[in-house]
């Protein structure tokens, strides 16, 4: 065997190595691979720091195999399989992004650790098979290359003896050469972390960068390694100095009269306060329900099927907002808990209700209870799943929360091994009838049946759901791939149950002679997470929607991104009054549909409002007022305006509703972007600062 020819191929299998990571961590940052995570313009800092913290994690391996192992055919081993693990966490993190759409922090983990982490778990692996479709199988690419090379150049040689004991480097000098590339990949990403540390220090994203920026800046795993640290051992300590300067912030928050920083004008709450006031109140918080599906028809078989038809039906004695969106972080259905019964949204990256449990916040609940109601929460799952058998009466203010380990539950009534929607709803007016002798009621729902993955409950059974006909006659076609089609037509029969089931809802407040003095206020939590470009482009004749416009009509691949993340973000409010004495034609408050942008922070102060509740604090705006603001996501940093939607990472922008194509300019987007900087920089330091309750209360 030809030395030379050999080193020469031990040279190539290296160089590969280093350069097939290089290469994967700048795509795995890039909207090349990912088109939803929003990457930031890169900067030459962001670029030759990366660069550093991405070679200096190469280099920490290259020295390990030079340390650990005497021979190179099992240094070329351990790089093989080395590349094989990272590739596979690369994919990984694709099916993360792609159901997130923001990378993974380590901070994440406390959704697993809430006491119900196996449940957890549990709805990611049944949900797993659907994800990893969307997976990017191209980060295999340089685990295939490196087998390859592995092959040719050492284990078809692995029985030459010069091969398989051959090393470049021995003795002491292994010792030396190895300990020196360590130290120099160590030295180069503790340098590449201190730098971006030193860049960020004192500008908004010392405490605001999302995971990406943090990975475009020092390189993907350098960051992790940061971010782990921080997570396992990094206590946020605030001086009081800065403490007190959110506090004179907030009682900005105590006037309802606030000037918008979008257009310069005062606002305050809309003319119908206390409309409401006395009323039982059913708040149902619907899993997973995206606003697209309001009014949304499908042409089956001739015949146009409503999706939600006792949502579309309320609608003739309701308000509905049609652009509102929802502002949940890692923290998913609670985090929508969160912020509509308080008004503060998600940090985005921390599991909220564990990072920031606090029992001195202002909540809806508490608000109710000094009006005289009494309250309740009920959600088919385990109490401790998301802590709400602790934050539900501790945290919100609630009486009591009902769980599966109170709720009184039948076997047949199981649904994904949960209670049903239906049943639950049954039970929710059964414990509100119980209680309007002594007083109003204010009931808290939150909706399971429509949670991912969308299969069928019961294979045996012809229909989806017991006592629903199916929406959809058997091997009906959406979309011609047999797995997306699937998840759309399993996604559209769920929500078709959980409008049948509050259809349900509406039947027992009927019988129970509650229809009078009951308002129902219906939203979605968050996002459903399917392919809606995809679900609605192949065969676009079979929908149909005169309510809302379900069409991507645009040939830009970014503007699709954007507006299909829209969709998404998007979420019904609904307003109703069963009664139809206060929310009629010729009523106090007339039904309506509202296309101003609002978010789930707007949520608690629009109830607080209209029942005549006295909040101290009003975050957001009142929904039904004239004010013009925006929402944002605190994952990818999405903001909404009305008529454009901006990506506050990227500065892309998409324009949807062209009466606003001379208003948003340059300027005016870098404005919104910095009017988003600057109110989410306050609305985390009130949950991270632990602001609440404050002394004077």
């Amino acid at each position: 065997m030809d030395r030379r020819k050999m080193n020469k191929k031990k040279i190539i299998f290296v160089a590969a190595f280093i350069a097939l990571h290089i290469i994967s961590g700048y795509l795995i940052t890039s909207d090349l691979i990912f088109p939803d995570i929003n990457p930031y313009p890169r900067t030459f800092f962001m670029i030759i720091n990366s660069f550093f913290g991405d070679f200096g994690f190469i280099m920490m391996f290259l020295g390990l195999a030079i340390l650990i192992f005497r021979t190179d055919y099992k240094r070329a081993k351990f790089l093989m399989i080395t590349t094989i693990v990272f590739c596979i966490t690369y994919v990984g993190l694709s099916v993360y992004v792609f159901y997130y759409k923001t990378f993974f922090s380590f901070y994440n983990l406390q959704t697993f650790g809430t006491g119900a982490g196996g449940e957890a778990m549990l709805f990611l692996l049944k949900a797993l098979p659907g994800l990893l479709v969307k997976a990017k199988y191209i980060f295999l690419i340089p685990a295939a290359i490196m087998i390859t090379l592995y092959i040719l150049f050492f284990f078809r040689n692995r029985k030459v003896e010069e091969v398989r004991h051959a090393s470049v480097i021995t003795g002491l000098n292994r010792v030396y050469i190895g300990i020196l590339t360590l130290a120099i990949g160590l030295l180069m990403m503790g340098n590449s972390l201190s730098a971006y540390i030193v860049d960020v220090d004192e500008t908004w994203y010392e405490e605001n960068a999302t995971p990406i920026y943090g990975i475009q800046s020092t390189g993907l795993f350098n960051y992790f390694i940061y971010d782990a640290y921080s997570f396992l051992f990094t206590d946020e300590v605030y001086p009081e100095e800065k403490k007190r300067e959110i506090i004179e912030r907030l009682k900005e928050f105590e006037n309802r009269d606030r000037i918008s920083p979008i257009d310069g004008k005062l606002y305050g709450d809309s003319p119908y306060g206390g409309i409401f006031a006395g009323k039982n109140l059913v708040l149902i918080q619907m899993e997973s329900v995206n606003n697209f599906v309001i009014g949304l028809s499908i042409d089956i078989n001739g015949e146009q099927v409503e999706v939600t038809p006792n949502l579309n039906r309320i609608l003739a004695n309701s308000v509905y907002f049609n652009q509102y969106y929802h502002s949940v972080g890692i923290g998913n259905t609670s985090d929508a808990e969160f912020t509509a019964l308080i008004g503060i949204n998600p940090v985005g990256k921390n599991l909220t209700v564990s990072s920031y449990f606090n029992e001195g916040y202002e909540t809806l609940p508490k608000l109710f209870r000094e009006k005289g109601y009494s309250s309740f929460s009920m959600h088919a799952n385990s109490g401790v799943f998301y802590e709400r058998g602790r934050t539900h009466p501790g945290m919100y203010g609630f009486d009591i929360h009902y769980s599966t380990e109170i709720l009184d539950i039948q076997p047949d009534q199981l649904l994904h091994t949960f209670l049903n929607d239906a049943d639950m709803f049954r039970q929710v007016v059964d414990h509100m009838a119980d209680r309007v002798a002594d007083g109003p009621v204010f009931a808290y729902p939150i909706t399971i049946s429509n949670h991912t993955p969308y299969n069928k409950p019961f294979e045996s059974d012809e229909n989806w759901f017991p006592e629903k006909e199916n929406l959809f006659p058997k091997d009906f076609k959406l979309v011609s791939s047999l797995i997306s089609n699937t998840q759309y037509t399993g996604y559209l029969e769920h929500v078709a149950y959980t409008d049948y089931a509050i259809g349900v809802l509406f039947e027992c407040l009927e019988e129970k002679g509650l229809t009078d003095d009951t308002i129902v206020i219906l939203y979605g939590d968050h996002g459903c997470g399917i392919d809606i470009f995809e679900m609605f482009s192949e065969n676009p004749e079979l929908f149909h929607n005169e309510i809302n416009d379900v069409a991507i009509d645009t040939d830009s691949q970014l503007e699709r991104r954007l507006l299909q993340r829209r969709f998404l973000q998007n979420i019904p409010f609904i307003i109703y009054d069963p009664s139809g004495e206060i929310i009629k034609e010729d009523g106090i408050l007339p039904p309506q549909i509202i296309s101003k942008v609002r978010g789930t922070n707007c949520t608690a102060r629009t109830i607080a409002n209209l029942f005549g509740l006295d909040a101290k604090y009003h975050f957001g705006v009142d929904a039904l007022s004239d004010a013009v603001t925006f929402a944002y996501s605190p994952r990818n940093h999405d903001i909404y305006v009305d008529g454009m939607i901006i990506s506050g990472q990227s500065e892309d922008f998409c324009i949807f509703d062209d009466a606003y194509a001379d208003i948003y300019d340059e300027a005016k987007r870098k404005e919104i972007i910095e009017i988003f900087h600057d109110y989410k920089d306050f609305n985390d330091k009130l949950l991270k600062y632990k602001i609440f309750p404050l002394d004077e209360e």
